[in-house]
C-alpha cells in the first residue's frame, strides 16, 4: 500500500480536490504519526481545549520512539492545530488547517506597516522577463520587463535578526535601482514615476525553503507566512509586486477595519 499523505494533503483531498502521492513516497515515521493525529483532531476526536495523552502514551500506544512523537507534536504546532506547553502537554486549539484568506482593498494611507522599525538589506538585482514566479502572480503583464530585488527585512534593533525573505518584482528596464527604506504605494510612485491606484493582498501559510531557511536562520520545511502585494495603476495592471516571507513565529497580521 502507499503511504499515508501528510496532513495538508489530507486536509486537500477532504475539500474536494484528489491529492496524489508519488509512487513509492516514504514518510518518516513522524509524518506518519502527524497525519494519524491531524486526522483524529479533524475528525472530532480531540476537541478543541482538550490535551492529547502524554509523549510516552502516544509512544507506546503507535509502538514508535520518544522522538518520533515530538517530532509529530511539532508538526501539529506548525499547521496551527496544536499547542505545547513547556511541561510536554500538548492542547487541542483548532479542527481544521486553514490554509489561507485573500483581502482586496482600495489604498487607505499605507498598504501596510509593521509595528516596530524595519530595514531591507539588499541581496540580489537582476533583469528577469517570464520569471516563473512572477508568472503565477495575477496583474502581472505578461512578456514585459520587471527588475527583481531579492534580499532580507532586517529589524531596526539587530538582536532580533532578520524578520523575512522579500522579493520586490518592478516593471521597470532598469538594470539596478536604489529601493526605499520601506515598500509603499508613495515610495514606489516615486520610484517609478507612476500613480498607483489599489494595492491587493494576498495572506497565506507555506513552508520555508532550505535556502530561506539558510538565510533566515530558521529551520527548513518550517511553517511560513507568506504575505504578497500587488501594487496597480488604472487599468488594473501591476506595476509592482512584493512578496514578503516571514516565519510563522515571527510574524502576524492585525487588521483594522473601519467602516465608510
Amino acid at each position: 500500500m502507499p503511504p499515508d499523505p501528510p496532513p495538508e494533503q489530507a486536509m486537500a483531498a477532504r475539500r474536494g480536490g484528489a491529492v496524489a502521492v508519488r509512487p513509492g513516497t516514504a514518510l518518516s515515521r513522524a509524518a506518519r504519526l502527524a497525519h494519524a493525529l491531524a486526522a483524529e483532531i479533524m475528525d472530532g476526536r480531540h476537541q478543541i481545549g482538550s490535551e492529547l495523552p502524554a509523549v510516552a502514551e502516544i509512544a507506546a500506544a503507535q509502538r514508535c520512539g520518544i522522538a518520533a512523537v515530538r517530532a509529530a507534536l511539532r508538526k501539529l504546532v506548525d499547521l496551527g492545530l496544536i499547542t505545547c506547553s513547556r511541561g510536554g502537554h500538548a492542547r487541542v486549539i483548532a479542527s481544521d488547517i486553514r490554509a489561507s484568506y485573500t483581502i482586496s482593498a482600495h489604498i487607505d494611507g499605507s498598504a501596510g506597516v509593521y509595528l516596530l522599525p524595519t530595514r531591507l538589506v539588499i541581496e540580489r538585482q537582476r533583469q528577469v522577463k517570464g520569471d516563473s514566479d512572477l508568472a503565477m502572480l495575477p496583474g502581472a503583464v505578461e512578456g514585459a520587463a520587471w527588475l527583481r530585488v531579492s534580499g532580507l527585512r532586517m529589524a531596526a534593533d539587530a538582536a532580533l535578526g532578520p524578520l523575512s525573505w522579500f522579493d520586490l518584482w518592478l516593471a521597470t528596464r532598469a538594470a539596478t535601482l536604489a529601493p526605499p527604506g520601506e515598500i509603499t504605494p508613495a515610495t514606489l510612485e516615486a520610484l517609478l514615476g507612476v500613480s498607483i491606484v489599489e494595492v491587493e493582498e494576498e495572506v497565506s501559510a507555506g513552508v520555508l525553503s532550505p535556502a530561506q531557511a539558510r538565510h533566515l536562520g530558521a529551520r527548513g520545511g518550517a511553517a511560513c507566512l507568506i504575505l504578497r502585494r500587488r501594487f496597480l495603476r488604472r487599468g488594473g495592471s501591476a506595476v509592482a509586486v512584493l512578496r514578503d516571507i516571514h516565519p510563522a513565529d515571527r510574524a502576524g497580521v492585525m487588521m483594522r477595519l473601519r467602516r465608510g
